[in-house]
């Protein structure tokens, strides 16, 4: 009799005969898929699949033939398989997983005490938003984890951006950890970027609501969009507050889309700064009272700043009908 090996070769060490009676059926389906794909040691979901099994004993049977010496802690080579890190997946690109786990009470105390890593993670967790976690909290922290593929220190800076703002809820902050990954942010310099841009928007945003008297409304898309174009063109709220006033003094009322118009205007003639911003103004003005006057000469009272003023206002209402 004798083998037929038709395709692929799936090649195990001998020593493997040796842990047969010792290893349970699960733990024998871990080993051999991820001698066929060892990247599988990364992608849970698909390797609890494939297995037949929960994540916990995935995870238990990784351990089990890292104990073996079949599969080795990073750093080391065994075999024909490469390093594998069992509390510590390999760093990968985000992927949103179609669904976060729904652990058992018990799956998740012995989760806690097989993973150091997570243990950790958890007290951290729990000092950063001041409460203890439940069950649920306990999921959602372990879905961001491996599910969604982020790393601990990742996890504790969004903790403590949400704080900040304000969201303490688990899934709130759930919410923003999927934003994270389909933004592809998998790094800590990349969430420490998106989360100033957050914050600074966040700050900005309370200051323009005071401003205008929003109170406690949303905001509409078109005005977020706006904001965040304000951010963009460098402008604080003193050189929103400067439109804001002559935004007023024009139509007697505050509005967020003809303020818009006026700071699109100072940001493509390039004026920054507040002292730019008067230059630039006051130069516009000699302009148009030294071209009115040449006009009156001519004969002609058209005012020109009643033109400035209707051009003004036309593209104001061109914006709102957008």
């Amino acid at each position: 009799m004798k083998l037929n090996f038709l395709q692929d070769v799936l090649v195990l060490p001998a020593s493997v005969l040796s842990h047969l009676d010792a290893a349970t059926p699960e733990q024998l389906r871990v080993l051999l898929w991820l001698a066929s794909d060892l990247t599988l040691v990364s992608k849970h979901k698909q390797l609890c699949k494939l297995a037949g099994c929960d994540a916990a004993t995935a995870r238990e049977a990784i351990g089990f033939w890292c104990d073996c010496g079949l599969l080795s802690e990073a750093g080391d080579s065994i075999s024909t398989m490469a390093s594998v890190s069992v509390d510590a997946p390999a760093k990968k690109k985000l992927q949103r997983a179609d669904e976060l786990p729904n652990y058992t009470s018990g799956e998740l105390a012995e989760l806690l005490e097989a993973r150091a890593g997570v243990r950790v993670l958890i007290d951290e967790a729990q000092q950063i938003l001041g409460k203890m976690f439940n069950p649920n909290d306990v999921n959602i922290m372990v879905g961001m984890l491996d599910y969604l593929g982020m790393s601990e220190e990742c996890i504790l800076l969004l903790l403590a951006h949400c704080k900040r703002i304000g969201k303490s809820n688990l899934r709130s902050i759930e919410k923003y950890a999927y934003t994270m990954v389909d933004k592809g942010i998998n790094d800590v310099e990349a969430m420490e970027a998106e989360i100033s841009t957050l914050e600074a928007m966040h700050t900005f945003e309370g200051e323009v609501r005071a401003l205008f008297g929003m109170k406690s409304r949303a905001l509409t898309s078109k005005e977020g969009k706006m904001l965040s174009a304000w951010l963009s063109f460098g402008y604080d709220i003193n050189i929103v507050r400067m439109a804001y006033e002559i935004t007023v003094n024009a139509t007697g009322e505050p509005s967020v889309a003809y303020t818009n118009a006026i700071l699109e205007k100072w940001n493509a003639n390039s004026w920054k700064t507040a002292a730019e911003i008067e230059v630039g103004m006051n130069a516009e003005r000699e302009k148009r009272e030294g071209n009115a006057n040449n006009k009156k000469e001519l004969g002609n009272s058209f005012d020109t700043d009643d033109f400035f003023e209707a051009a003004l206002q036309r593209g104001f209402r061109e914006r709102s009908r957008e």
